[in-house]
């Protein structure tokens, strides 16, 4: 989905392309391809950012994830939350910081350590 759509998408649209991304950054960031990765990145990022900015049901949304089977998503999803719903966010970045020893559980660890280091801002271009 192209950043220029994301406007028209609804937010189920919006959701779906937030997950894939996330499945898609987590399985290239393995395989060690970072350009992929890179790219899903962007694409995860701008499809996070303009679920926040729909108000209640794109934050909701979000939050929904926290429940997704793949935990990647999950990651993504809770960063994403942590300034609308740190408390659930971060139970689900500890849930995953718990795991066994895998770039997943690095992820989630820095992502709190961040976050409760007042590193992590996410800004609404």
């Amino acid at each position: 989905m192209k950043h220029e759509s994301l406007k028209q998408a609804s937010i189920h649209e919006l959701v779906a392309a937030f997950a894939k991304a996330a499945e898609l950054h987590g399985q290239a960031s393995i395989e060690g391809a970072h350009r992929a990765a890179n790219a899903q990145y962007v694409k995860l990022s701008a499809a996070g950012r303009e679920l926040r900015t729909r108000g209640e049901a794109g934050r909701s949304a979000l939050t929904e994830l926290l429940q997704d089977s793949n935990p990647r998503v999950r990651l993504w999803a809770a960063s994403h939350a942590l300034e609308f719903a740190p408390v659930l966010a971060e139970a689900e970045l500890e849930r995953l910081s718990q795991g066994p020893a895998s770039v997943l559980r690095l992820d989630a660890e820095m992502t709190l350590s961040e976050w409760r280091a007042g590193n992590l801002k996410f800004t609404e271009d």
